[in-house]
């Protein structure tokens, strides 16, 4: 069941706040809404309900066009087109250079930064960059380990923690014991430390 609730309002998508359902790059949107916070040191798009949400969006990214509208719900698009219209503010104003660090590699740019940006952060989703391609975008791939990407997860998830109520300080708890425990084995690479020393013994001893 598609619900409007999988995400903090701040990063939800506009298919999401609209009802038009959504698909894998729906994480991108939320992804590009804390990446350009990162980058500008505040919330991109600060609404305080759904309407405003989109209020919000559309100040910025402008107003959508017919190939988007025409998929929402009647009463849903009537509302969207008979809003004022909005056009898209540049991303040179949104992200000038002087909030970016000084570069140290030439992938990580700021008009590097930007073109992401605004790969991401488009309201149409089947214009929005895909999961695959954003990591192989330039900013991003520098990073991009196949390796790790298609690794099998590291263990069996035990659901058993949902199945009782937390506080939020509990869980908080409950997240930093998990991320203390994986320190302890694994190393800055995400490598568990212990398997990686047994498979140095078995290839020494094949060596043998």
């Amino acid at each position: 069941m598609m619900t409007p609730y999988v995400v903090t309002r701040y990063y939800r998508a506009p298919e999401v706040i609209l009802g038009i359902g959504y698909s894998a790059n729906v994480d991108v949107w939320s992804i590009g809404c804390i990446f350009a916070e990162l980058i500008r040191g505040k919330v991109l798009f600060p609404g305080t309900d759904h309407i405003d949400q989109w209020t919000k969006i559309v100040e910025i990214l402008g107003t959508p066009g017919q190939e988007f509208t025409c998929r929402l719900q009647s009463t849903v698009r009537t509302y969207v087109e008979n809003r004022q219209r909005c056009a898209a503010r540049s991303w040179e104003v949104l992200f000038p250079d002087s909030m970016f660090p000084p570069m140290v590699e030439s992938r990580l740019s700021a008009p590097t930064a930007r073109d992401l940006l605004s790969r991401m952060l488009v309201i149409d989703p089947n214009h929005r960059i895909s999961v695959e391609d954003a990591l192989k975008h330039p900013y991003v791939c520098l990073w991009y380990d196949p390796v790790e990407v298609d690794a099998p997860a590291p263990g069996k998830y035990d659901s058993g923690v949902e199945l009782h109520e937390h506080t939020v300080d509990e869980w908080k708890d409950l997240i930093f014991t998990e991320i203390k425990q994986f320190e302890s084995t694994h190393d800055i690479h995400g490598v568990n430390q212990q398997e990686a020393s047994n498979g140095l013994e078995h290839s020494n001893m094949d060596l043998q």
